[in-house]
């Protein structure tokens, strides 16, 4: 009868479990990064930054990435028409708006995604 125990110098078994992050740890982190800011905003960001820097499977420079990329998604494209209404007299110029607008669908359509894909695979190193 054979049993179910693994020897762990048997090649062909399973992998040791290496001590770090649980699996879900990296995906939760991640996904409070990119949609905390939605749910709860500034507070959701902020809990998926501190899961990020406190958890162990990121390098500081993606760290450094899951952190600033949530606020350039929503400074940037916000600064635009404020700086337009600043340079000139009475409201924001069209093109400002416009820029400003493209911008941030860049931002969540490609920046956002790219990030979530890169700290996801990261995680899972």
């Amino acid at each position: 009868m054979a049993t179910m125990t693994t020897d762990p110098t048997d090649p062909t078994g399973p992998a040791p479990r290496s001590a770090g992050d649980p699996d879900a740890y990296p995906v939760l982190t991640v996904l409070m990064l990119m949609l905390g800011g939605f749910v709860l905003p500034v507070v959701g960001w902020l809990a998926g930054v501190v899961m990020l820097w406190t958890g162990r499977a990121w390098t500081v420079g993606e760290k450094w990435l899951g952190t600033l990329v949530w606020p350039a998604v929503v400074v940037v494209p916000a600064a635009l028409p404020v700086l337009g209404v600043l340079s000139g007299a009475g409201g924001a110029p069209a093109w400002t708006i416009a820029i400003g607008l493209v911008l941030a669908a860049v931002a969540v359509l490609v920046v956002l995604p790219w990030t979530f894909v890169r700290l996801l695979r990261a995680g899972r190193r």
